[in-house]
């Protein structure tokens, strides 16, 4: 399941033809150029040396194309856990934290240098599925970006590998970390953000 976490973000330089089925071709064209942006700045981010630039150029790249709020709820909809209305923010925030990290911290131990791009078709309600190859210095992969019109524009809500949802994924490990009990999943959170900010503290 490691490799779920590379997809969350982000990733790739895209070329090759795409195959449309059952959807407007403005609409999968539009798909298709928000994933190729998102992938163009993925790549050119990984090339930068200093880790704090290309943390920010990742985090960059992602923010445009990537539904957070909608990846957020996906993910703690497979939490197994009860938000109350007064908490909701800052689980929320803590969901996405989390997961931003962990496909960033994939993003760059894959080191993406071409990503093939695939069909793209649509399903049912409104979703638009961009298949693509991610070939790094250190792993391949194989994924679908699910992609939905959002009021804005459309946005990334999810990614699948060998037909395994990210969002199901991430719910899951939380669902072990949270047993049940808000408490022990803001627990796990907060440690996971001190942990990255102690390793972010110079040497």
């Amino acid at each position: 399941m490691r490799k779920l976490m590379i997809l969350s973000t982000f990733v790739l330089a895209i070329s090759g033809p795409a195959a449309f089925a059952g959807a407007p071709a403005a609409d999968t064209d539009e798909a298709r150029r928000l994933i190729q942006t998102m992938g163009e700045q993925t790549v050119a981010a990984t090339k930068i040396d200093d880790k704090e630039a290309r943390h920010r150029a990742l985090v960059e790249a992602a923010a445009p194309a990537m539904d957070f709020t909608a990846i957020g709820r996906g993910v703690l909809g497979h939490a197994g856990v009860k938000v109350p209305g007064d908490r909701e923010r800052e689980v929320m925030e803590g969901v996405i934290a989390f997961v931003s990290r962990q496909v960033i911290g994939e993003i760059e131990r894959i080191k993406p240098d071409e990503a093939k791009l695939g069909n793209v078709t649509q399903k049912a309600g409104g979703e638009v599925r961009v298949r693509m190859t991610l070939a790094g210095i250190k792993d391949q992969i194989d994924a679908e970006w699910v992609v939905r019109k959002q009021a804005e524009a459309w946005r990334v809500t999810d990614v699948l590998v060998q037909g395994n949802s990210l969002t199901v994924h991430f719910g899951g490990q939380l669902a072990r970390k949270a047993r049940g009990e808000i408490d022990n999943l803001v627990e796990f959170l907060n440690s996971e953000r001190k942990r990255d900010s102690l390793a972010a503290l110079p040497q």
